[in-house]
């Protein structure tokens, strides 16, 4: 594999073609972005996704961190920042779904992911400005949803739902991953053995051995669901989710979990890869039983590729197993030969044969997987160098 040409490859369209997209279309006035957009970047909407605001505080926080410390995203950041905190969550301590433009509560707590997202970005921006009101409205958050999680049944997952009895992976996934990036970043130890916690969950309830799967959903106490339901397995969550917990294990050095993160995500790469057109399917069920319980299963969404492409590269560097490498190969080429838009973002959805697809989830374009996995990419090229 040519590591320098890759690393060429992802650092200029991160920096030439996705940044520049989203300075060039998405800033508003209020310090929010505006990401209900065209692929040429006509506003379409002012509606203001909360989940989609926290997601591009953490992208230029992020970006000033981790590739260039510009005042220009640090700017954008300190934007949605002071937009965020202005809004503030409700007087239960949760964060609201949905505002328009001009401020009106659209829909309110229907979601714990938007609290994710905005707990994530609130830490990247901590990290880049030492700002107390951002590391305070982090802990608030971070409390207020740890009690969530663990009573199921008080909180929702919006655009989703989750099946009666049930609880689901994607809230198992997200909350290790970012409480344990707060954790790290405040040096507490404490939220970092809670994020641990939730990894292991992840492992000891969602990892199926009989199915050798991370299913979506299982029932409250761990066991499977042989239903439509807890048949269901989205690859590109549990890749996510398996790079996620490679960071966590890695801060607690546990190799052994390590290996078994890097050996799952090797399974959900075999079992979404299209041999026949290219590209990494949404969703299946894990018996081959139809209809598969999750909207839209054979699209190919631009983020279980950007997913991939990171996961295999961390665990290429924890296995040095040149499968990886190949792997990688074949999502970048069918990646990039498929999503961008010409305007420099990419395409989210794309149907099974690579035609252009209507979004199964938010109505929006968002500044984040794409760039999280292009920063993530350049530090992990950059040490291979």
């Amino acid at each position: 594999m040519d590591f320098k040409g890759y690393l060429k490859l992802y650092s200029d369209t991160l920096t030439n073609e996705v940044v520049p997209y989203w300075l060039r279309y998405s800033l508003d006035e209020s310090g929010a972005i505006n990401n209900c957009l065209s692929e040429n970047g006509t506003v379409l909407s002012r509606d203001r996704y909360i989940w989609s605001q926290g997601r591009a505080l953490w992208t230029f926080s992020a970006l000033y961190n981790r590739i260039e410390q510009k005042q220009e995203y640090l700017d954008v950041a300190h934007g949605l920042f002071n937009y965020l905190y202005n809004l503030g969550p409700d007087e239960s301590g949760k964060w609201n779904y949905l505002y328009d433009g001009d401020g009106n509560l659209l829909e309110k707590d229907i979601s714990i992911y938007v609290d994710g997202f905005v707990l994530a970005g609130l830490t990247e921006y901590y990290i880049a400005t030492g700002n107390v009101n951002a590391r305070e409205l982090a802990l608030q958050t971070y409390e207020n949803t740890l009690s969530r999680i663990r009573r199921p049944g008080t909180y929702r997952v919006a655009p989703y739902v989750i099946p009666d009895g049930m609880i689901t992976h994607g809230v198992y996934m997200i909350f290790s991953f970012f409480y344990h990036c707060l954790g790290v970043a405040l040096d507490r130890n404490d939220i970092c053995d809670v994020a641990h916690s939730l990894a292991m969950d992840v492992l000891e309830k969602f990892y199926v051995a009989e199915k050798d799967a991370i299913l979506e959903f299982v029932n409250i106490d761990g066991t499977f669901s042989d239903t439509p339901e807890g048949r269901a397995c989205v690859p590109g969550h549990a890749i996510e989710c398996m790079w996620f917990l490679i960071n966590i294990f890695e801060h607690h050095g546990e190799k052994d979990n390590i290996d078994q993160c890097c050996r799952i995500i090797r399974r959900h790469l075999e079992l979404a890869w299209d041999e026949k057109k290219g590209g990494l399917i949404l969703a299946l069920d894990i018996d081959g039983k139809e209809p598969v319980f999750w909207q839209k299963s054979t699209y190919k969404p631009w983020w279980v590729q950007s997913e991939a492409l990171v996961a295999t590269m961390y665990a290429y560097r924890h296995t040095e197993d040149e499968w990886f490498l190949d792997m990688h190969e074949k999502v970048s080429k069918y990646a990039f030969e498929h999503y961008p838009n010409g305007f420099g973002d990419w395409y989210n959805w794309l149907d099974n044969d690579g035609n252009i697809g209507q979004s199964a989830a938010l109505p929006v374009k968002d500044p984040f997987h794409l760039p999280r996995a292009l920063i993530y990419l350049i530090k992990l090229f950059s040490c291979m160098q």
